[in-house]
């Protein structure tokens, strides 16, 4: 329907009209999130890629029976208040023992030094589990790097994957994932838990480590 009308679909052809463009260049605008604290004004024109981009756009509570929704630095400060006790705690570049039911669909995690959360996905599968992780945060945000290690009840063997996270602003049962690991039924201990050990940290601590797809 290009350059066509849309009730005859006779040709119309195209004109640009600069005056108008002009204009609206000119025409300064705030972003959609600012009640969630943006302060940013742009031009017209730039409203929708910084719509894609912004930092400040809302996030919602990972937890089922809780409609919250703001920044994310709102939402930490809201889940550190209000679900205190609802995350396991973790402190980057440190190790953190984690324990998973071979059931369970997730687990929250949350940061000790600025309360960011993370979601451990586990879905169940013949083969095993599905494990992933994700930060809930802005789409665009950088990714953190993470080390997950799996150990066999019996220590003789182990699985580890190491990846980076992809921000979601809210949870869901599928995320997108540069990588998972599959941890095999023989895994988890007889009281049907897998015992995994994580270490995360921001990206540019872990420069050296080759982002999928690299050079």
């Amino acid at each position: 329907m290009r350059n066509r009308c849309p009730s005859c679909m006779t040709p119309i052809g195209y004109s640009r009209c600069r005056a108008i463009e002009k204009v609206l260049e000119s025409v300064k605008v705030t972003c959609q999130n600012t009640k969630y604290g943006c302060k940013e004004a742009f031009s017209y024109s730039m409203k929708q890629k910084h719509g894609k981009a912004c930092l400040f756009a809302p996030c919602s509570c990972p937890l089922p029976d809780c409609d919250f929704e703001g920044s994310s630095e709102e939402l930490s400060a809201h889940f550190g208040n209000v679900h205190k006790y609802s995350a396991t705690r973790f402190h980057y570049d440190r190790l953190a023992p984690i324990t998973l039911g071979v059931s369970e669909k997730f687990l929250i995690l949350r940061e000790e030094t600025d309360g960011s959360l993370f979601i451990l996905h586990n879905k169940v599968e013949n083969l095993g589990n599905v494990v992933t992780l994700s930060r809930i945060g802005p789409s665009t945000e950088r990714g953190f790097f993470y080390e997950l290690t799996v150990k066999a009840p019996s220590d003789v063997s182990n699985l580890r994957l190491q990846s980076f996270t992809k921000s979601t602003p809210k949870r869901v049962d599928s995320p997108q994932s540069l990588g998972f690991l599959l941890v095999p039924s023989q895994f988890s201990c007889i009281s049907r838990q897998i015992k995994m050990d994580l270490r995360l940290g921001r990206s540019d601590r872990f420069s050296y480590y080759q982002r999928p797809g690299g050079a």
